[in-house]
């Protein structure tokens, strides 16, 4: 498949610059005039397509977006403080103290941006309660 897809594409781009070849010889200037055209109609349509899908996009931001954006801030904060605590505890000096704030530190819950959603698996009627 990949054969055939090749040898069309280079059969199409003999095709093209023999079209080229011939229009560059016969008519010159219509050539870049046509050019000209195409080039000035992309680049209209690159600028309204990148000036409109932009302002579009900014405006109007998901509320998946969002939650994603106050994860974000919730966890650099935690990060900072967290840098912070390190910091600090290195300055103090001794290792005892460094191992003690590292011993309470992984038996310490974190706060995680998850939230659980409760669910209605195997609850309905008399199934979920066990005698």
């Amino acid at each position: 498949m990949a054969r055939k897809f090749s040898l069309f594409s280079v059969a199409l781009l003999a095709l093209v610059g023999v079209g080229f070849a011939s229009e560059l010889y016969n008519n010159p200037a219509g050539l870049i005039r046509s050019i000209l055209i195409t080039v000035a109609i992309a680049g209209v349509l690159y600028f309204l397509f990148t000036r409109f899908m932009a302002s579009r996009g900014a405006g109007m931001s998901s509320s998946t977006d969002k939650g994603y954006e106050r994860a974000l801030r919730q966890q650099k904060q935690r990060n900072k403080k967290s840098l912070q605590q390190s910091v600090s505890s290195e300055s103090a000096g001794s290792s005892n103290k460094l191992k003690k704030t590292n011993r309470l530190k992984s038996l310490t819950r974190r706060d995680h941006p998850f939230k659980v959603i409760e669910g209605k698996k195997n609850k309905s009627g008399n199934r979920s309660k066990t005698s």
